[in-house]
């Protein structure tokens, strides 16, 4: 699949994730972290398939909502631990305002 267009830049703002359906891709999360740095995701924990979309975002981690897994958006993975788990993430581009996700 090519690049599709998630979301408009000013539909998320810094510091928030937003989650939409794709056609064809299910749900896909955006959170947008400091500035204009865009981090895509697959919306669901990889411990428990918890929401992990609903969960507090501090800086750059990711507090899963169920069990407080914790995911570095920016690695995908747990920040300081050597856990196999690890947050599936996507490319992102930022084009003419629009935050467009590459979900091949």
């Amino acid at each position: 699949m090519a690049f599709v267009t998630l979301c408009r830049t000013e539909e998320i703002a810094a510091g928030q994730v937003l989650c939409r359906r794709i056609a064809g891709a299910g749900e896909v999360a955006v959170a947008r972290l400091d500035g204009d740095d865009y981090v895509a995701f697959e919306p669901r924990c990889p411990h428990a398939n918890g929401p992990i979309a609903e969960g507090r975002l501090h800086g750059s981690v990711l507090v899963c909502p169920w069990h407080f897994f914790r995911f570095d958006l920016r690695t995908g993975k747990p920040p300081g631990t050597d856990s196999i788990l690890e947050l599936r993430r996507y490319p992102v581009t930022v084009q003419g305002g629009e935050v467009r996700v590459d979900l091949g």
